[in-house]
C-alpha cells in the first residue's frame, strides 16, 4: 500500500527528491522554525535526517510526514502526516506550512485528515500532536480538529528534542464501534 492522503483541497504523499528545495525553503525560514525542535533553521545535515528519518518510517510501519501538496496547482506547501514518537506507542500527527498560505485552513484540512487516517485507516486507538505551549496557531487547529489537551511534557519525556522546557499534547482517540 501506498502511503497517500487525500482531502478536499490538498493531499499528503511521501517526500520526493525533487521536494528538497521547497523542504529547505521552510526549513530556512524562522517563522515555520520558530516553535519546531531546535527553534532555528536547519543545517543540511538536520535536513538529511528528516529524510531519511522519514524513508525508515515509510519502510518500517508504512506512513510518514510528507509533502502537503495543493491541488489546485499541485504545489508543495508545506508539511503534515504521522510519525512514531521515538519513546512509548503513540503516533504524531503534524503540520508546518509555508507563511504565505497561512490562514487558509490548510493545516486544519491536512492535520484533520492526517488524523482520521490514522483512526480510520490504520486503526491506531488514539493520535497525538505536540506543540509548544506558546504555538496558538498549532494549538487552535489541534483544537479544531476535535483533539483535546492530554498535559504538559518535556522533550526527554517524549524522546524529541526541543528547546523550550516543555510541550503541550493534545490527542484524539478512536471510537469504539
Amino acid at each position: 500500500m501506498t502511503f497517500r492522503i487525500d482531502a478536499e483541497r490538498v493531499s499528503i504523499r511521501p517526500w520526493e527528491a525533487a521536494d528538497r528545495p521547497t523542504f529547505r525553503a521552510l526549513v530556512d525560514d524562522i517563522r515555520v522554525t520558530r516553535y519546531l525542535g531546535r527553534g532555528a533553521v536547519w543545517s543540511d545535515e538536520h535536513v538529511d535526517e528528516f529524510f531519511a528519518r522519514q524513508q525508515r518510517h515509510l519502510e518500517n510501519v508504512g506512513f510518514c510526514m510528507g509533502a502537503i501538496v495543493r491541488k489546485e496547482d499541485d504545489r508543495v506547501i508545506g508539511l503534515a502526516g504521522l510519525q512514531p514518537l521515538r519513546k512509548g506507542n503513540d503516533v504524531e500527527s503534524g503540520w508546518w506550512l509555508a507563511p504565505d498560505v497561512w490562514g487558509h485552513g490548510y493545516a486544519a484540512e491536512a492535520g484533520g485528515a492526517a488524523v482520521a487516517y490514522g483512526l480510520n485507516v490504520l486503526k491506531l486507538p488514539r493520535v497525538v500532536a505536540i506543540a509548544h505551549p506558546d504555538n496558538e496557531p498549532s494549538l487552535v487547529v489541534m483544537r479544531k480538529i476535535g483533539m483535546s489537551f492530554v498535559g504538559r511534557f518535556t522533550g526527554e519525556e517524549l524522546g524529541i528534542f526541543v528547546q523550550h522546557p516543555e510541550v503541550v499534547m493534545y490527542a484524539l482517540s478512536s471510537r469504539p464501534g
